[in-house]
């Protein structure tokens, strides 16, 4: 409950800093004119087949990209801002801090979903029908749990690395190509395959897309699979979090910006 309790106070703390920092959801400025690009090249190919690809699509890169972008920025911030040597002094381990506030960042980039369908459904006069609103809804969510766990691992990496900006920038299109966002896996070349079932998109791609056909053969496995990486993924991040943070206080480099 303790831990519950720490990472509700995380979320609090993030929605009271975002309200002040609206770039947060720049994401949801993007997304519209994502699912506009693709539903435009998706019907002008008379691909009615893959309308669901081009609706789904902009939710999926919208959530990445809010875990990439802030969670690549999240310490950096805290330490610019002096927040850091408070947040690490408080008697809860600050792998939870971060990762209560890179959950409610993801929460708002989950609202992508909703805007690519209203892009579809107002601006094209697609209406996307589920056909399997349980499992949708479900897939939705281990969705959103894996991207958290991604996102706090991904914050420790950056933070760890000398070349952090790089890595941002580089862990884009190549994460789109092997989760398998627009493209299904199965259309990759083979040798690519073993890869992209390590990336967490490829399942929830597959799983979104298989609720809205109602094709949902095998979908507990499928979330089964994006439940571990998301669980292995959190451990991860939490596990380099003490790491990093145990270093600085040895270091004596806390208060350093």
């Amino acid at each position: 409950m303790s831990a519950v309790r720490a990472m509700w106070q995380a979320v609090r703390l993030q929605a009271a800093l975002s309200r002040r920092s609206p770039e947060h959801a720049l994401v949801l400025l993007i997304a519209p004119m994502q699912t506009t690009t693709m539903l435009a090249l998706t019907l002008n190919a008379h691909r009615a087949d893959v309308v669901a690809n081009a609706v789904l699509a902009p939710g999926l890169i919208g959530l990445w990209v809010a875990s990439l972008d802030y969670a690549g920025r999240i310490v950096t911030e805290d330490r610019w801002a002096g927040r850091f040597p408070s947040l690490i002094a408080a008697p809860v381990p600050f792998g939870l801090v971060v990762a209560g506030r890179v959950a409610t960042v993801v929460l708002v980039g989950s609202a992508a979903f909703a805007e690519s369908w209203l892009v579809a459904a107002l601006g094209f006069g697609r209406r996307l029908t589920v056909a399997e609103p349980g499992t949708f809804a479900i897939a939705v969510a281990v969705t959103c749990l894996a991207t958290i766990g991604t996102a706090t691992l991904l914050s420790a990496v950056f933070v760890m690395s000398r070349a952090r900006d790089v890595l941002q920038n580089s862990l884009g299109y190549p994460f789109y190509i092997l989760g398998g966002i627009l493209v299904p896996v199965a259309a990759l070349p083979g040798w690519l395959h073993p890869f992209s079932r390590v990336v967490f998109l490829s399942w929830s791609a597959d799983l979104l897309r298989g609720a809205v056909r109602g094709d949902t053969r095998g979908w507990p496995w499928a979330v089964l699979a994006v439940l571990g990486l998301s669980a292995a993924s959190m451990a991860a991040g939490l596990w380099l979090t003490r790491r990093y943070v145990d270093r600085m206080r040895r270091e004596g480099t806390v208060e350093f910006s």
